[in-house]
């Protein structure tokens, strides 16, 4: 069989490319906006400023996602998605002509995160629904590399935009791109696939049970030690002050973070234990101290990022089996928003490290914080490859758009 039928299979089914395609325009933002703000808010303030404005975007993200991921799976994702995207867009032309007031920007960037869409968290609610079983760990290595060359492409794309017409263009055209991808990505009927119709339980919170915590304490802990992995390679790097040089350092780990991806979506039968996964990330934190230059230090992040991209791959595959029926865009939502929350606080941690103990010790501790997160993301006594609590089933089963498809909760697929 050829080592690429995985994706060609993946990407026959009905929906698939044109949801995925339009999904990856519609997130495109999330590569764009932070260097975008960055490029706006110095052009006239300090760094100070530009500090509130990010944080003021993250926590609006932060609020908003778990309540649009609801709305979405309540009253559906189409109409959810379409009018978050206007807003989102509005806001940002709005962000792209107002005087460069620091009260303004900040006030705006708010809202930006208020109302940008769910998008990622309909998409790896719809996806799994409109495939089989064997095709799901394809699906979610695809989602995790997109996300990666997502956040490689959308820097590069923002300089180029704000080198022809200044950063307002870049700006405007986060919120142009977003609009685009997720009015394309509603177009298709089946961005509902997966939505149950059956009312909710007023006050019901989707992340109670079936090891759900569990897993969302060791995500978060996983994007905690990978924030504080950034800050701590840009200080060895570059030392107190960062250089283009980190840049490239950062950049080798995405392309490992890549490559990944892709081997990860090729893989068939059992899968990989996330345990496994994280404590390999893990070792890659503890190993990059160890670089006597910047060479040896860019090959380690390399090889450490190669697990990056799988491992994330494997908690979203393990989260979407365990999700309540009719609530894995919520479930989404709400892990969207504690990785947001990991991510800071660990590029907050990163930060007091260099400044207190030197370089080295942002990895020391994110590879404390990776060994926690595989302690915690399976039960002790799960011994086999699928999610600890949950029994296996044969790989093949049912797809979601078969006829006479039971709606009921469903067993995984067997690893």
């Amino acid at each position: 069989m050829p080592v690429a039928s995985a994706y060609r299979e993946l990407l026959r089914v009905p929906s698939v490319t044109w949801l995925l395609a339009t999904s990856i325009v519609g997130r495109f933002n999330q590569g764009m906006t932070g260097l975008a703000l960055l490029l706006l808010t110095t052009q006239h303030a300090s760094y100070t400023v530009y500090s509130i404005v990010s944080a003021a975007n993250a926590a609006g993200s932060f609020i908003s996602g778990p309540l649009l991921s609801r709305l979405a799976d309540t009253h559906g994702r189409r109409g959810v998605l379409a009018w978050t995207a206007v807003s989102y867009a509005v806001t940002m032309a709005v962000f792209a002509v107002t005087p460069p007031r620091p009260e303004l920007l900040v006030c705006l960037s708010f809202l930006a995160g208020l109302c940008t869409p769910p998008m990622l968290s309909a998409v790896r609610a719809a996806l799994p629904a409109l495939l089989p079983a064997e095709l799901r760990r394809t699906f979610f290595a695809v989602d995790a590399t997109a996300q990666e060359l997502v956040l490689v492409l959308g820097p590069t794309a923002t300089a180029a935009l704000a080198a022809v017409g200044g950063p307002r263009l870049a700006v405007a055209a986060c919120g142009g791109l977003v609009l685009a991808g997720t009015l394309a990505y509603v177009r298709d009927r089946n961005a509902e696939a997966g939505r149950s119709t059956t009312p909710r339980v007023k006050g019901e919170l989707p992340l109670r049970g079936l090891g759900l915590p569990r897993l969302c304490t060791a995500g978060a802990l996983l994007t905690c030690a990978l924030g504080a992995q950034v800050v701590g390679v840009v200080a060895l790097v570059s030392g107190q002050h960062a250089s283009a040089g980190a840049g490239l350092v950062l950049s080798c780990g995405s392309f490992g973070s890549l490559l990944g991806g892709v081997a990860h979506g090729l893989r068939r039968g059992r899968r990989v234990r996330l345990r496994y996964l994280i404590l390999y990330v893990a070792a890659g934190l503890a190993a990059l101290p160890l670089a006597p230059n910047t060479a040896v230090l860019a090959v380690i992040f390399f090889c450490s990022g190669f697990a990056v991209a799988p491992t994330l791959s494997t908690l979203f595959e393990w989260l979407s089996e365990r999700a309540p029926e009719g609530s894995a865009a919520e479930v989404f939502g709400w892990v969207g928003s504690i990785l947001l929350v990991g991510n800071v606080l660990g590029t907050v941690l990163g930060g007091a490290l260099v400044s207190a103990y030197g370089a080295a010790f942002p990895n020391v501790a994110g590879c404390g914080l990776a060994v926690l997160a595989a302690l915690l993301c399976e039960r002790k006594s799960d011994s086999g490859g699928h999610p600890a609590g949950l029994p296996a089933v044969a790989e093949g089963g049912p797809s979601r758009l078969e006829p006479g498809y039971d709606r009921s909760p469903q067993p995984p697929a067997r690893p």
